[in-house]
């Protein structure tokens, strides 16, 4: 009996032992949190089906991604031993987040510039590629082979890229506003608005491939773009306290050699390789996408208008305090100063400033002071827009409320009414009947509005169409697309108000 018992206690002492140590080595393994557009082919683009090469995108469920930064950032969480996490933000968001914490690395193909570097730190280069410049095919400029041969033309690039700093080298070059993105700049071209952009080849290449229309110029050695070495290359760039973290990345990158480097990037180049989509090709191949965006802008719009409608009744109640002399105690008189003081700040400010300005500093401004795990771009869109529709229907009902007799409210104090019944049970209904096409009004513009939630990371409708045009660089089918979505939402909207309008009409007139 009693060599069971020691036989069973050391079974239970090895599993236990097993089991910590096991625990132990999951909590070792860190996490390596990648930030990147997924709409800049071949180095990342949205893809809609799961394959050996594509990657969930952590932060839009049911979104995956591929290109060379994401084979590039599945080797190095590889050779680093870490779980790879990676995140699909804008742009002009990507170093935002990286210095909030939302992400570790930002792996978008992303030239270590003189600029940046102040910014954030930058590991040594993961690519190496060469300045081109894309032109109408059959252009005067397609047989273009020095930079002089572009004197007097038109030529845009990408916004917050060296590619727009570059254009200035060209001889008396009108130098067009800087677009968003790679998809704006084919648009600029093939309608004749630009006449060339800058580029690197990579992404000419894509470019290219998915729209026949263009071409590619290579300038001649010595006669093209005069830059320094980190204008052709493409860096990591992470916070400037993360010194650790360089010197890991920097220790893995040496061991990919630049044949696998590039051979990953002929890969990409090729499974990016999309041929011109029809409408219900492209509908076909992209609907999940397209619906998960609607799915969105449909929640961020019902629950933004919903939320910011009664959260306007408490913005009216303060900002309409009056102060009753005789009455009102210093107390009294006191709270409703500062009730109104504050009311009256909150709808200046939220009707001053842009939503995708309170975006930026909401969002990013949390997560420098706290890392809570529920602070999402959902999550946070979500919040944003409550608190912008508030202001804006509190100025509605406040300027319903106005138009009510006043006789109303001093005939309901005189039955005893406190002045807050006389709000919930005379005013607000009257107000709210009124302000009720307002209102509506103010559900169709979130319905659009919230398209600048993308600068954030939120896959809504815009951003799900940003994604698809990242990925096929066909800019006017897919906006399309979105456009008759779009239209099918708002008119259905307007449909119900102008319903409940004419409905609540109708039976105040049966009634009388």
């Amino acid at each position: 009996m009693k060599k069971i018992l020691t036989i069973l206690m050391i079974v239970i002492m090895s599993t236990a032992l097993f089991a910590c140590t096991t625990q132990s080595n999951n909590e070792i393994k860190q996490d390596l949190v990648v930030g990147l557009e997924a709409a800049y082919a071949p180095f990342n683009w949205t893809v809609t089906s799961i394959s050996d090469y594509s990657y969930p995108i952590s932060n839009q469920p049911g979104s995956h991604v591929d290109g060379y930064d994401v084979q590039m950032s599945k080797e190095l969480a590889r050779i680093m031993d870490r779980n790879l996490t990676i995140k699909a933000i804008e742009w002009d968001g990507l170093i935002p987040a990286l210095n909030s914490g939302e992400i570790d690395v930002i792996i978008a193909g992303m030239s270590p510039t003189s600029e940046r570097k102040l910014q954030i730190n930058f590991s040594d280069e993961y690519y190496r590629s060469e300045i081109v410049m894309v032109v109408k095919r059959n252009s005067v400029y397609e047989n273009a082979t020095r930079l002089i041969d572009f004197s007097g033309s038109k030529v845009v690039a990408q916004r917050g890229t060296l590619y727009d700093d570059l254009i200035d080298q060209i001889d008396n070059v009108v130098h067009q506003t800087p677009l968003d993105a790679y998809s704006n700049l084919v648009a600029a071209v093939t309608t004749n608005v630009s006449d060339a952009f800058v580029a690197e080849l990579p992404v000419a290449e894509s470019v290219v491939k998915s729209n026949p229309s263009l071409a590619i110029v290579k300038l001649e050695q010595g006669y093209g773009f005069e830059s320094e070495e980190s204008d052709i290359t493409v860096s990591v760039g992470m916070r400037k306290s993360d010194t650790d973290l360089l010197n890991e990345i920097n220790s893995a990158l040496s061991q990919i050699s630049v044949e696998v480097r590039n051979q990953m990037m002929t890969e990409a180049v090729l499974r990016n390789n999309e041929s011109e989509l029809t409408l219900f090709g492209l509908i076909t191949k992209y609907l999940s996408l397209f619906v998960q965006g609607v799915g969105v802008t449909l929640l961020l719009a019902i629950t933004g208008t919903f939320g910011g409608f009664i959260f306007s009744l408490v913005l009216v109640f303060g900002k309409t305090q009056k102060i009753d002399k005789k009455r009102d105690n210093i107390f009294k008189k006191i709270i409703k100063r500062i009730s109104n003081g504050l009311s009256t700040a909150y709808i200046v400010l939220f009707r001053g400033t842009p939503m995708i300005v309170q975006a930026m500093i909401f969002y990013y401004g949390v997560k420098l002071i706290t890392d809570i795990s529920w602070w999402t771009p959902l999550s946070a869109g979500l919040i944003i827009v409550i608190l912008n529709t508030s202001a804006y229907i509190a100025e509605i009902l406040r300027g319903s409320m106005n138009a009510i007799d006043k006789g109303q409210m001093e005939a309901a104090r005189s039955l005893g009414f406190s002045r807050i019944k006389s709000l919930l049970y005379i005013v607000y209904p009257q107000a709210i009947k009124n302000a009720l096409p307002a209102i509506g009004n103010e559900f169709i513009v979130n319905l659009k509005d919230t398209a600048v939630l993308s600068v954030i990371g939120v896959l809504d409708l815009f951003n799900a169409t940003r994604q698809v045009v990242g990925a096929t660089y066909d800019t006017v089918t897919p906006f399309i697309i979105t456009a008759l979505i779009y239209l099918f939402l708002t008119g259905v909207t307007s449909i119900a108000v102008n319903y409940l309008e004419n409905h609540k009409a109708g039976k105040e007139l049966k009634d009388a």
